[in-house]
């Protein structure tokens, strides 16, 4: 059965064109022809149908194959062009060639003309197949791109032989610069690398020639200190090589909040045994012993102590924990800062061991904005510690004034102090200033943490300054309504 073959004829000899067509059909093909001699009637019939090839003739009066081809190119279709001519000469074909025709084939050997166009058309086919292909790739490419340009995540392609980075998004464009273009990526991430890390992941991507489930790992990054969970797979790039894809997703709040979990469990732990061990060992020993009341009494005393030591760890450490999940729902209002003052103040006014605690708190102070009850929370805990850590006998003074649009807040003391390398870690949750004075006192360390977190949810800032001679002066500023 005939094949059937669209083709264009450049030719300006009826015979010549009568001989050509018997060929074809001897070939096997049942050709739907056209045939033009003039540069005119080849653009017109370029434009008005699709062909499966040209052939033309070398030389024509007043066209030529060259012309013919130049034509064909400038319309910018693949079509197999055959230049068909009785007296071409071995320069002149390879002229053709060079041009862009894709064979020739002498008048006096017509029978190489239908396997040259079957090789020719079926390449053609290839090609094609091929630029759709990759068209369908590199919109799929834009695609992938424009999804992950949106994530916040670092996402690059890399060769897997040269480890020359291939693609970045914006968001690793952001962090690493815009001249990536032809860096390495061990250079580029790893703080200047001069080999692949040894962690590289390239030897187990792909397996005889497959490429293999992605990997996933997490590792910290040298060049930011920053944690990143890493997704490594190898898939293939538009030029068909397998490449590596590497999305790396920052982990490090994730790693950070991890760490902490475990500083907790293990200080809560720490903590909560000591008191209870006490407590245990006291009531084991009352259970166990005739006691007379005086001892009884000092007993008793010492376990209450341990018990309110408890309670207290137990009620900062679920303030902190609720603190966390509340920060965003603050009950805002206008509060007037002597109200906040004078109410912590009486909680601790029948103190014994306290001279005093003297209130300088001007009334027309600016009002602030936040949360009433938070905020009294701030006052008793800093009230409590300057107690706590203040000798029989001493002085307590809290005072209020506005500076700019702040109200700044002072709690000083003439207790045993805190060094001056150690006032911004005893805001660290958990952190004891490690002396025998303040062991001897006691404490969760978990107070300060809770009235930082306060202070800067409601936008302010607390820090503490030395009281000379002796004591110290815990500040917090916030800004007024």
């Amino acid at each position: 059965m005939s094949k059937p073959l669209r083709i264009l004829i450049v030719e300006d000899s009826e015979d010549d064109l009568f001989l050509l067509l018997h060929e074809l059909r001897k070939g096997g093909y049942e050709p739907d022809y056209l045939s033009v001699c003039t540069s005119q009637a080849m653009s017109q019939a370029l434009g008005v149908r699709s062909w499966d090839a040209v052939t033309s003739d070398y030389n024509m009066p007043g066209f030529s194959a060259l012309a013919a081809l130049k034509l064909l190119q400038e319309s910018g279709l693949d079509i197999p062009f055959i230049v068909v001519s009785g007296k071409i000469g071995e320069d002149q074909a390879v002229a053709a060639m060079k041009a862009g025709a894709h064979d020739y084939v002498m008048k006096q050997n017509l029978s190489r003309l239908a396997p040259a166009l079957e090789r020719e058309i079926r390449e053609a086919g290839e090609r094609r197949m091929r630029r759709e292909a990759e068209i369908a790739l590199n919109r799929q490419f834009v695609q992938f791109r424009t999804i992950f340009d949106a994530m916040t995540a670092i996402i690059y392609v890399a060769d897997m032989q040269t480890h020359e980075i291939l693609y970045m998004n914006q968001y690793a464009t952001s962090l690493y610069g815009e001249d990536w273009q032809g860096r390495l990526c061990y250079d580029l991430f790893q703080n200047g690398r001069e080999a692949p890390c040894e962690f590289c992941n390239n030897p187990l991507l792909v397996k005889d020639g497959m490429p293999q489930p992605a990997i996933t790992s997490e590792r910290r990054n040298v060049k930011n200190g920053r944690w990143y969970q890493l997704t490594d797979r190898a898939i293939e790039w538009t030029d068909g090589r397998l490449v590596r894809l590497q999305i790396a997703v920052d982990i490090s709040d994730i790693k950070e909040m991890e760490r902490i979990k475990d500083e907790m469990i293990s200080a809560v732990s720490h903590e909560m045994r000591t008191p209870l061990t006490a407590m245990l060992g006291f009531t084991e020993f009352l259970r166990d012993n005739e006691v007379d009341p005086a001892r009884q009494r000092d007993i008793l005393e010492t376990m209450h102590h341990e018990t309110e030591r408890l309670n207290d760890l137990i009620g900062n450490f679920l303030d902190m924990q609720r603190l966390k999940s509340e920060t965003g729902s603050f009950s805002t209002k206008d509060i007037a800062v002597a109200d906040i003052i004078n109410d912590g103040v009486r909680l601790f006014s029948c103190n014994r061991d306290i001279q005093g605690i003297v209130v300088d708190c001007p009334a027309n102070l600016p009002t602030i904005k936040g949360d009433g009850e938070k905020l009294h929370q701030v006052m008793i805990n800093l009230i409590s510690n300057a107690c706590k850590y203040s000798p029989p006998g001493s002085q307590i003074t809290i005072s209020a004034k506005a500076a700019g649009d702040e109200i700044i807040v002072t709690v000083q003391d003439e207790g045993i102090g805190i060094p001056a390398d150690l006032r911004l870690k005893v805001f660290e949750r958990f952190y004891r200033v490690d002396n025998s004075d303040r062991r001897l006192v006691g404490g969760t360390g978990l107070g300060l943490s809770l009235v930082k977190d306060i202070i800067e949810a409601h936008h302010g800032r607390i820090w503490i300054e030395s009281n000379s001679p002796t004591g110290c002066r815990v500040m917090f500023a916030l800004p007024t309504a």
